[in-house]
């Protein structure tokens, strides 16, 4: 049908090693991150490697902690936004395309939550991208105001209800206690070889510990905020035409990079020494978000500096093709997560420190640049984006490259 063509496929190298980045680093801390979820405390304090892992983990909390998530948050509004932006000026519906684009994220978001990885992303990346919908034609001040405020202090609603609930009741607060519970199961099922009971305390967590409570609701605001951030700079067109702007990203980079750090360093350090009151905690959360968000920023301005020199392009070009299957890599590495760190396989949740977590990510995300440059030097999208964008657009898409044919050379 005409009003479902295919809206373009231009790609800005830049994004792509941007996106690959922010993978390296969402598979880094989604590893480093499974005490929160499934790995009991008193355990990874009882590792042989904790001497190493306690100053590692600082720096892991300093330089990619929320850093990642973030930096990949603005891409993923940006690409909708630029998704969006495409079809209306190829005159399509692109409205139609973006509800089916969306709802088969979710599709895909609820299959691997339920089945895969606890702390999936892509479901509340989808419910996020439908509020987004809200505002595609606010003013450029509303995208950047609002975005900016939901970044920094949507996240307050959590310490807030947990206190308001504390104070009420008397007691430790009911979410506090599904979590602490949900670590201990999560500890024996993760590491047995039942998937059946493995799937079972995925979709209870999900629900007690996640949906059902006022967590994801906050932290889906925090997305939009970054969404909306996306969106803002989709519309600035930095990121579209980097090379125009390259003064201005060499100008910001170290700026941005600087005041960052500062501000993670100081985050880190309150949250490791400080005892917190209420105020306390309210204004470590907006400290510790704005760092995530500086920072990020940074890391993208500095990658688009040295993408503009021939050397800088060769040495991240690895991470543009990781990015360029941005669904593909980042589903692939909750598979590793599987049979890598859960009891299906090696079972390396066991000394699931931060040294561990580093052993794994390094390699596992070196192969995952080997896989996509073979992969992407034979077809045109990795194969779950080829699958997204088919059923996007109701046909199957071109797939294969075509063969380079060789100029004949006559005598």
């Amino acid at each position: 049908m005409a009003t479902m063509e295919p809206v373009g496929q231009d790609r800005t190298p830049e994004l792509d090693v941007i996106r690959g980045f922010a993978l390296f680093g969402v598979m880094l801390i989604n590893l480093y991150g499974h005490p929160e979820f499934a790995i009991p405390e008193r355990l990874t304090e009882a590792l042989p490697t904790a001497a190493i892992d306690g100053p590692l983990g600082l720096v892991f909390d300093v330089f990619w902690e929320g850093k990642a998530q973030a930096l990949f948050s603005m891409l993923f509004g940006f690409g909708f936004a630029m998704f969006l932006g495409r079809a209306e000026a190829k005159g399509v519906d692109g409205m139609r395309l973006y509800l089916r684009r969306v709802l088969i994220l979710l599709a895909i978001g609820t299959v691997h939550v339920a089945a895969i990885f606890f702390g999936d992303i892509l479901q509340i990346y989808a419910l996020a991208a439908l509020v987004l919908i809200l505002f595609r034609r606010a003013p450029d001040r509303t995208l950047l105001i609002g975005g900016v405020l939901l970044s920094l202090f949507a996240g307050l609603v959590l310490p807030i209800h947990l206190a308001w609930v504390e104070a009420a009741t008397g007691a430790t607060p009911p979410l506090v206690q599904a979590w602490e519970a949900g670590i201990e199961r999560r500890w024996i099922v993760f590491l047995d070889n039942d998937w059946p009971a493995y799937t079972r305390e995925l979709i209870r967590g999900a629900g007690d510990e996640w949906f059902l409570s006022v967590f994801a609701w906050s932290y889906m605001a925090t997305v939009l905020g970054r969404f909306l951030v996306g969106f803002w700079l989709y519309r600035k067109g930095w990121l579209i035409r980097p090379g125009e702007h390259a003064a201005a990203f060499r100008r910001w980079a170290p700026r941005l990079i600087g005041v960052g750090l500062v501000l993670s360093v100081a985050d880190v350090a309150v949250g490791a020494t400080v005892e917190l009151t209420l105020a306390g905690e309210i204004a470590h959360e907006v400290l510790h978000r704005s760092g995530q968000q500086v920072l990020a920023l940074g890391y993208g301005a500095g990658l688009v500096v040295l993408m503009q020199r021939s050397a800088g392009r060769r040495l991240l070009a690895g991470l543009g093709d990781v990015g360029r299957m941005a669904l593909t890599n980042y589903l692939t590495q909750s598979v590793v997560y599987l049979f890598v760190f859960y009891g299906f396989g090696l079972g390396l949740m066991r000394w699931g420190g931060a040294l561990t977590c580093l052993a794994i990510a390094v390699p596992t995300f070196a192969l995952q640049i080997v896989f996509s440059r073979w992969w992407l030097a034979r077809f045109r999208y990795g194969p779950l984006e080829w699958l997204w964008r088919s059923a996007t657009y109701g046909a199957w898409q071109p797939f294969r490259r075509a063969p380079v044919v060789p100029p004949t050379a006559f005598a």
